[in-house]
């Protein structure tokens, strides 16, 4: 089915929550340049300038970042992993021991750390200490070897990939490690990176609406995948082969959501809804989403059956990750307290804030846990969660406290 032909008559209303709400990645600090580090800059569209910077691992000898987990001096079930300022994170496991590692950016700096969890006396090292202030967004590739950043510099997203060394145990010399720097075209208004981390999507506005692509990681091997006369888009890759396309969220303003199969672009529509906000399973056979007209409800759509759930709960999809082990299985965060249906719009803006209580929820039985409250009897302050990952074993969840963007882990089980 053409895309153009099933969203036209939501253009309106689309171009209108543009304006009313506001959008999922929102910049609105102004970015700076990458520093002095002759990095090229990308232009347009294609792959774009590539270099390999020469970067100082923490202890040899250069710039160094030092400190100080408090994750080992804590035995509460919520802890907090460093004070941030922080862009993005993710959490990293090794093999031989089996050790968990959370990985971050610094967003003052755009320098990579890594620290070990639940380890007496850890400091986190850095693994990229090239400089790129300011930096807004962060899209994490396979096993945490690579990030793609965002940023502004005067009015032009930037993109940038970042591929990180690989260190091996035996090196003792004090030489430079390269990190591998691609840019990306300019201007992406929103990408995800596939659930192997190998590829990426993303969106770049056209004279018309957006097109969607698809590419490796670093950029190269791009292709155009679909074109919409919509231009306020944002897309995610939950499964393999299909990728979730949806409208952003505006309260009592229409929105869509489209699945779009990676191999053809063929486009599908799959709800509609006022407010809508939505994110699907890894095996793409459930949509969750919220809708919020007057009142704020929340579904389980299921794909095949095109049939509706109520769910007992509204979590908010943006602030939710899927189960890194059980494919039906979400975390999620969402306020305790009762909110206006104005709450996500204004929470957007800056404007409002809640704290809020982290659930699991299982999309094929319905059943929702609370698990905890940041600031009660498990340890933290109270958060408004910006953000959430969790381990490839589910041992772990670290999230990203709105505001000071401090970062805290959530112990899932001992």
């Amino acid at each position: 089915m053409n895309i153009q032909s099933i969203t036209y008559w939501v253009i309106g209303t689309i171009t209108a929550a543009a304006v009313v709400g506001g959008a999922w990645f929102y910049f609105s600090v102004s970015g700076s340049p990458l520093s002095s580090s002759g990095v090229p800059q990308g232009d347009g569209f294609g792959v774009g300038d590539s270099r390999t910077v020469a970067v100082t691992p923490s202890g040899a000898g250069g710039t160094q970042n030092t400190i100080v987990s408090t994750a080992a001096k804590s035995s509460q079930k919520i802890f907090k992993i460093t004070d941030g300022p922080v862009t993005s994170a993710t959490l990293v496991q090794t093999l031989h021991p089996t050790t968990t590692l959370a990985r971050y950016i610094l967003q003052e700096n755009g320098h990579a750390l890594e620290v070990v969890l639940d380890n007496a006396g850890v400091v986190a090292r850095a693994i990229s200490n090239t400089t790129i202030p300011g930096t807004l967004r962060g899209a994490w590739t396979e096993k945490g070897k690579g990030i793609l950043l965002q940023y502004l510099e005067e009015s032009t997203i930037k993109t940038v990939y970042l591929g990180f060394p690989t260190v091996a145990a035996a090196t003792t010399t004090s030489k430079t490690s390269p990190v591998r720097i691609q840019f990306l075209p300019n201007n992406i208004i929103d990408l995800s990176v596939s659930p192997d981390g190998s590829q990426v999507a993303y969106l770049l506005k056209t004279n018309d609406g957006s097109d969607g692509y698809v590419a490796k990681v670093d950029g190269s091997a791009s292709k155009k995948l679909f074109s919409t006369p919509l231009s306020q888009m944002l897309v995610a890759w939950p499964a393999q082969k299909t990728l979730l396309l949806q409208t952003k969220s505006a309260a009592s303003v229409l929105g869509a959501a489209f699945s779009v199969q990676t191999a053809s672009g063929a486009v599908s529509p799959l709800v509609y809804a006022l407010g809508l906000s939505a994110l699907a399973d890894r095996d793409f056979a459930h949509v969750v989403y919220q809708t919020i007209g007057s009142i704020v409800s929340s579904y389980a759509h299921e794909v095949k059956t095109n049939k509706d759930r109520p769910l007992s709960f509204n979590p908010i999809p943006e602030k939710c990750v899927l189960s890194s082990v059980q494919s039906s299985l979400l975390y999620c965060a969402a306020p305790l307290g009762a909110v206006s249906s104005s709450y996500l719009d204004q929470w957007h803006q800056g404007v409002a804030s809640a704290p809020d209580a982290i659930f699991s929820f299982d999309i094929k039985t319905g059943r929702s846990s609370i698990l905890t409250a940041p600031g009660g009897e498990d340890g933290g302050v109270d958060s408004d969660i910006a953000e959430i990952a969790v381990s490839p074993d589910d041992r772990y969840l670290i999230f990203i406290k709105k505001g000071d963007r401090s970062l805290w882990a959530l112990r899932l089980t001992q």
